[in-house]
């Protein structure tokens, strides 16, 4: 009986016009959309491994001259991309896509692409992630807002009990029903992507980059499955289908429109991030109560007499610019790495916070978990930047150590020899299991609303008037 309604209500909505236009258009736009954004990754990528090659060869590349001199020379990190970013952009628009980095300064990545949007661009782009997000649950408000009020309005729910179907038979297959139209949309949607992320995935992590897809299906199926039932909640509840599509358009714009913004401004407002000036300001304060780069050296040369025994500077058998080099990078390093660890504390305060609010919109919840799988959120910027921050001290300090370790002094002058000694950036993202742990309360809040639904929806129908 419940796969016999749901095939009445799935021919139903096929029969519809208006759900075949509707359906074509979003098939439409989603195929569209993750086409556009495969090309859009391809791109990107092209042009990170091109820049690069180009910023490696320009390092080895560089003559002779002295090691500090290198040092500030410096080098690029430039941020991979996942393939899943096609699907879901996440902040990659307001995040830096390279980091500079060379001695004496920790720097945050730039050449930010919404820096150079046009003021149309800056509205929002159609990607995937917003089809999914907005457009769908639109989609399946519209299939499902007269789903049992329709029936009392023309009488056929009291005829359907009057044969004695149980009411959660027709509920599950009301709901099946719902889903069969929806599936239509999803799952060429879903083929598409799969195939495409063969494509570009490449054989070595297309198998990592599936793992995470699978997680991303999850989520947007427990999404889906929220508003199905949300709609069926007050179908069965609703007077009239009238009532039932005004509280359900008005859900649907308050928790994706609405709830999002309202949480992240009041997380900004508890928990507000210092001005760019502000933050400088910090840090040279810092820098300034270290000593300065003369009573550094003095203080050098002091201890280097006298652990070789020499009565004068020119006698020290080592490198004092070597060893105050190390030194000096090393305290620098520290404040700013205090100065970026608070900053990003207070980043993840305010997306804690914003998380939480996903209990007052289930989108919020959807919108963390979708680019934590897809590698575009702040998660994944956060780790990058850091691994850049590595691999700048470790090169910079090697760099201060073979001074040391040559005697030399600032005359002295190195070549290409040394500069292949130090390694090319390489960049190994969080894994599956960091991305859960970092979004597991917006996972369970996620599971809540379908726990919850899940309760309330049975009841309703349970209760509901037959005409």
């Amino acid at each position: 009986m419940i796969l016999r309604i749901a095939r009445k209500e799935t021919i139903d909505m096929l029969r519809d016009g208006r759900y075949r236009w509707t359906a074509s258009i979003l098939l439409v736009l989603l195929t569209g959309a993750l086409i556009a954004g495969w090309q859009h990754y391809a791109d990107i990528e092209t042009q990170r491994e091109l820049s690069q090659t180009a910023d490696r060869e320009l390092w080895l590349s560089q003559g002779e001259k002295n090691q500090h001199s290198a040092a500030h020379f410096g080098a690029y990190a430039f941020k991979p991309t996942s393939p899943l970013t096609a699907l879901d952009q996440g902040v990659l628009q307001y995040t830096g896509v390279s980091v500079f980095m060379e001695a004496h300064s920790v720097k945050d990545a730039t050449f930010r692409p919404a820096d150079e949007a046009t003021a149309v661009q800056r509205l929002g782009s159609l990607t995937a992630s917003t089809t999914l997000q907005l457009l769908i649950p639109l989609l399946i408000i519209l299939l499902a807002f007269g789903t049992f009020s329709s029936e009392r309005e023309r009488g056929t729910m009291r005829q359907l009990l009057s044969l004695g179907v149980p009411r959660y038979v027709i509920g599950l297959g009301k709901g099946l029903g719902v889903a069969g139209p929806l599936l239509l949309i999803l799952i060429p949607a879903t083929l598409i992507g799969t195939v495409s992320l063969a494509l570009f995935g490449g054989p070595d992590n297309a198998l990592w980059e599936g793992g995470r897809l699978s997680f991303i299906i999850i989520v947007y199926l427990l999404y889906f499955v929220a508003y199905i039932l949300a709609s069926l909640f007050v179908s069965a509840r609703a007077a009239s289908s009238r009532q039932s599509l005004l509280i359900l358009m008005g859900f649907w714009f308050v928790t994706s429109f609405v709830m999002p913004r309202l949480v992240t401004d009041v997380a900004r407002a508890i928990y507000p991030t210092p001005t760019g000036s502000t933050f400088e300001a910090a840090i040279d304060e810092d820098l300034a109560a270290h000593p300065s780069w003369t009573e550094r050296t003095a203080a050098v040369q002091a201890r280097l007499m006298e652990e070789y025994g020499v009565d004068s500077v020119e006698a020290i058998p080592a490198s004092v610019a070597g060893y105050t080099l190390l030194e000096a990078e090393e305290d620098e390093t520290t404040v700013y790495r205090k100065h970026f660890e608070a900053l990003q504390a207070v980043y993840a305060d305010q997306e804690s916070l914003t998380q939480k609010g996903a209990l007052l919109s289930p989108l919020l919840a959807v919108q963390f978990s979708s680019m934590g799988f897809a590698g575009s959120d702040h998660l994944h910027h956060r780790h990058f930047v850091k691994a850049a921050e590595t691999y700048r001290y470790d090169f910079v300090q090697a760099l201060n150590q073979d001074m040391v370790d040559q005697g030399a002094a600032w005359d002295y002058r190195s070549g290409r020899e040394l500069w292949e000694k130090i390694p090319s950036f390489e960049y190994e993202p969080p894994s599956i299991s960091t991305v859960l742990d970092h979004y597991s309360l917006s996972l369970v809040i996620l599971v809540f609303w379908n726990a919850l639904l899940l309760i309330l929806t049975p009841v309703a129908i349970t209760h509901m008037k037959a005409g």
